[in-house]
């Protein structure tokens, strides 16, 4: 007896469900970025605010936030100096080993890293190529000028992996084999750091006016 084949689920079925899994992406870092910056401003108001009620003898709205601001900006020098540098490997090293917290932390930590290093990298443009073979197509960054190769112009393009961007193939290609896009490296960083569910409804070339 032949099992019941499962009939495919419909298109707005497909879109409903691939618009939540992209909702649900974006929202866990606002999330998680709210959560922390309220209770940073709630646990330091409440430190702050009955010293300047003592002072000046009633309290100050706005205090948490300042307060927030200066410890971002000292927690910033300090990671920029020697010492600071030593404290925050040694405590990178510590999070990374404690159970549980290591399956949050170390995820989030490559997403930042992978952020900080491609701010560093000179992308030229978002395009796209045919690779790993014919009629399958990549997302890549051109990363440098033409250079020769053989007698011949080859574009130095960068395809990076999903989710983790800052790995991939380094190809060089003929000017004609490279479709230029309209994308900005952010949304395509974007789609690439999401496996595909925050994709833009199209891509196209840009305009030649």
């Amino acid at each position: 007896m032949e099992t019941p084949k499962k009939k495919p689920a419909s298109g707005w079925m497909r879109h409903t469900r691939n618009a939540f899994l992209a909702g649900f992406l974006a929202a866990i870092p606002l999330v998680v970025t709210y959560l922390i910056f309220r209770w940073l401003f709630e646990a330091l108001d409440g430190i702050f605010q009955p010293a300047i009620n003592l002072l000046i003898g009633r309290t100050l709205p706005g205090v948490g936030l300042v307060a927030v601001l200066i410890l971002i900006y000292l927690l910033g020098l300090v990671a920029t100096n020697v010492i600071g540098r030593r404290i925050v490997r040694w405590l990178d090293s510590f999070m990374r080993r404690v159970p549980i917290i290591q399956y949050v932390y170390n995820p989030a930590k490559q997403v930042v890293d992978a952020f900080r290093g491609l701010r560093q990298v000179p992308f030229k443009k978002v395009v796209i190529i045919e690779f790993p073979k014919v009629d399958m197509y990549s997302l890549g960054f051109v990363t440098g000028k033409a250079i020769d190769f053989k007698g011949q112009q080859k574009v130095p393009v960068f395809i990076p992996h999903t989710p983790n961007p800052m790995t991939g193939f380094l190809v060089l290609l003929a000017a004609e084999d490279i479709i230029d896009t309209d994308m900005t490296i952010e949304n395509a960083m974007r789609m690439i750091l999401s496996g595909g569910l925050l994709s833009p409804d199209k891509i196209s070339e840009p305009s030649k006016d």
